[in-house]
């Protein structure tokens, strides 16, 4: 059993000590974050996230996006390591800054088209899904439709999966600390 530190708290599989199944999912992926080495201790979850990452391409919603998405909900539930990830993963990508990606954690934006995104993400988060007209209105007013706003909840189910596995499993960071909000 690999455990990538002393404070992870559940086990650590390496790709190459997976099971077959898991193998082929993990293949498919340019990088392997600790966490889905963790996530791999279960075939149905690691089958949900290969899943998810295979269809990417399928999204309306732009990574851009997305990412805003994930540091909000990451940051809302208190995950060190998926803030570090995401806010890495959208810098290096070139989808955002690092003053967007603050903003976004913040659920706060000079964009207006990312404030309407993060406003709906909040209300979503705070009143579990129960979102008054106005907030569907004003994310509908700045361009998202429908199939957008969907894909906002689905973004956030799956950040809240992982980020409620991170703060149980305290992997090793794949990065940099987060910065800190002021």
């Amino acid at each position: 059993m690999a455990i990538r530190n002393s404070m992870c708290r559940l086990r650590f599989i390496e790709p190459e000590e997976a099971n077959e199944s898991t193998k082929e999912i993990l293949k498919k992926m340019v990088l392997v974050p600790n966490l889905l080495c963790i996530v791999a201790n279960s075939d149905a979850s690691i089958g949900l996230f290969g899943y998810h990452n295979n269809n990417l391409d399928k999204y309306k919603l732009s990574a851009k996006y997305r990412e805003v998405i994930s540091l909000a909900v990451s940051q809302y539930n208190n995950c060190p390591y998926c803030i570090a990830l995401h806010t890495s993963n959208a810098v290096d990508s070139g989808l955002l800054i690092h003053q967007e990606c603050l903003e976004a954690r913040r659920m706060k934006s000079s964009d207006q088209k990312i404030n309407a995104i993060l406003i709906l993400t909040r209300e979503i988060l705070e009143n579990q899904g129960d979102v008054r007209n106005e907030i569907i209105e004003n994310a509908k007013n700045y361009g998202f439709d429908d199939g957008d706003i969907i894909e906002t909840i689905t973004t956030i189910s799956l950040i809240t999966q992982a980020n409620y596995t991170a703060n149980l499993a305290k992997p090793e960071l794949d990065s940099l600390e987060p910065p800190l909000l002021y």
